[in-house]
């Protein structure tokens, strides 16, 4: 599977990760909202790391930066 998430999803990802286990850990998050909100932010944290989402593919997104070639002077006066 190629990559689908772009640098800015995947530092939002990774932030969300972060702040939802802060939230299980901190807040009295118990039972099966705390199982819950494990898995997303597993989820999160490996899609991030990875620059992969299943949801993404089977959605037909894709956010990552495709390179263009860039064009410069030099380029256009055939140098």
């Amino acid at each position: 599977m190629s990559r689908n998430i772009g640098p800015e999803d995947r530092v939002v990802r990774i932030v969300a990760a972060f702040a939802l286990a802060l939230l299980i850990y901190f807040a009295p998050l118990a039972g099966v909202a705390a199982i819950v909100a494990g898995i997303v932010a597993a989820y999160l944290l490996v899609s991030g790391l990875l620059a992969r989402c299943i949801l993404y593919k089977l959605l037909g997104v894709d956010t990552s930066i495709q390179e263009q070639p860039y064009s410069t002077t030099d380029d256009r006066a055939g140098l």
